[in-house]
């Protein structure tokens, strides 16, 4: 008797848990509509509210503000390149593959829209909201990224002269200067090319290659 009912007031509870999930969904969704439409300046919390068909005081339930929503953002991103890089290490990648998908993997996110990345630019340099949530998402997978590039050092994998902290370092700046680039710029350049070429550039003259010896084995 008590499993019945316990049942029959845990169902409500999912319910409405469900019914928010999607409210707050469809709140996020027609905010990032917006930011890519109208810049994240043109964008106000009653916009958001009527395309997403809810009352502007629901949208607070869901989210402190519109700089909640960048952070939301770069939340996704980050964790889509921590994500990423553990699938590739789960595959067999080797420490340096791994500090590429992770940049890579960054730069494949903010390309999805050029107006969205200004948005995300423009809230995290002025919002102390933002900035402060987005810098210790990116200090997080700066940290991965780092550990990554020590561990390529133990295993030889970087020439002698190669600093793992450095090449961690430079390798988020081609992200970063990458990003500053494409939401500036009014040409149609590939985020995700660009910052491709500028990280495979920086492995090229970090990375040692494998001695003849090595290469032979490899193609037996």
């Amino acid at each position: 008797m008590w499993a019945a009912r316990s049942r029959e007031i845990e169902a409500p509870a999912r319910t409405r848990k469900e019914k928010a999930d999607e409210t707050r969904a469809r709140v996020f969704a027609s905010a990032v509509d917006l930011f890519r439409k109208d810049g994240f300046h043109g964008t106000t919390i009653d916009k958001i509210a009527a395309r997403a068909g809810v009352a502007k005081g629901t949208f607070f339930v869901h989210f402190r503000s519109k700089e909640a929503v960048i952070a939301e953002l770069v939340r996704l991103q980050t964790s889509a390149a921590t994500l990423a890089r553990a699938h590739a290490m789960a595959a067999g990648a080797d420490p340096v593959a791994a500090l590429r998908t992770t940049v890579i993997t960054l730069a494949e996110m903010a390309a999805v829209s050029r107006s969205l990345s200004r948005g995300v630019l423009s809230a995290t340099l002025e919002s102390r909201e933002v900035g402060g949530e987005a810098s210790d998402l990116f200090e997080a997978v700066f940290a991965v990224m780092t550990a990554d590039a020590r561990q390529a050092k133990k295993k030889k994998m970087l020439l002698a002269h190669v600093e793992p902290d450095a090449l961690a370092a430079s390798l988020m700046a081609c992200y970063l200067g990458g990003v500053l680039h494409f939401a500036s710029s009014k040409k149609g350049v590939s985020l995700a090319e660009l910052v491709t070429t500028l990280v495979d550039a920086n492995l090229r003259g970090a990375v040692r290659l494998p001695s003849k010896a090595a290469s032979r084995r490899g193609r037996r």
